[in-house]
């Protein structure tokens, strides 16, 4: 195979830390693989901060910088943000977002693409609208595109999470765990980079800010949705992303 290609596919600022921290940095580390990231909004309807850290006019171009740091500290090769608005991507119509994100897949070429699953975890409408578009999008790839595999990221109903709102997946729909917990650290500087955002990275994290990273998870799940890899058979749960491509 040439070499590895991964785009994940998002709605916010922060959505690639929170899902995807150590399938990232691994990836980009062990496996000298390519990671691109389009990010449909600046996610200028989050908080500023408490005390704020910026003006609510600035946040935006904040939070791009914010998202961008991240993306360095995780081993991100490429970043892209469209221009939509925050918690109005189910507003964009359909197919627009998919040509978006077409677009992107012909730019990066990746073997793997990666989004939501279709509950976007935190039930976030744009976590909902960029998990459709996605899916659209590669349903209509040509049959020479390089895309193998859609995964979506998950979390699996076992918990326990110190969040109460959350969407899960049960165990046995779950088929792939990248586990890589020598990449909490990285994960969890990626996460303190959005720092904007500390309330949310906080809740979901406690402790973080003081160092305590234990609730960041050294496994990240992920559903295969989609493949375009007729023989391909797994047994029992995947271990990498890459598995029969």
């Amino acid at each position: 195979m040439s070499q590895k290609r991964i785009l994940f596919v998002f709605a916010h600022p922060d959505d690639e830390t929170f899902t995807s921290g150590v399938t990232i940095a691994k990836y980009t580390r062990e496996e000298n693989a390519t990671v691109a990231l389009l990010c449909a909004t600046r996610g200028q309807a989050g908080k500023a901060g408490d005390p704020p850290i910026c003006t609510a006019e600035e946040l935006p171009a904040v939070r791009e910088r914010e998202l961008r740091e991240a993306a360095n500290i995780l081993g991100i090769n490429q970043v892209d943000i469209l221009d939509y608005q925050d918690k109005h991507l189910s507003d964009v119509p359909l197919d627009e977002l998919a040509d978006q994100i077409i677009a992107e897949i012909e730019r990066v070429q990746p073997q793997v693409v990666i989004t939501f699953a279709p509950h976007g975890i935190s039930g976030h409408p744009d976590h909902r609208a960029i998990s459709q578009a996605t899916t659209r999008a590669v349903s209509q790839l040509a049959p020479d595109s390089p895309v193998k595999k859609l995964y979506y990221c998950t979390l699996p109903s076992t918990g326990p999470f110190p969040v109460r709102t959350i969407h899960t997946d049960p165990e046995e729909a779950i088929t792939t765990l990248i586990t890589a917990p020598e990449y909490v650290d990285v994960t969890a500087q990626a996460l303190l980079a959005h720092r904007t955002q500390h309330l949310s990275v906080e809740r979901v994290f406690p402790g973080i800010s003081q160092g305590d990273y234990r609730h960041v998870r050294g496994t990240n799940y992920f559903i295969l949705a989609w493949n375009r890899l007729p023989a391909y058979q797994p047994k029992g749960k995947e271990s990498d992303l890459f598995a029969g491509i």
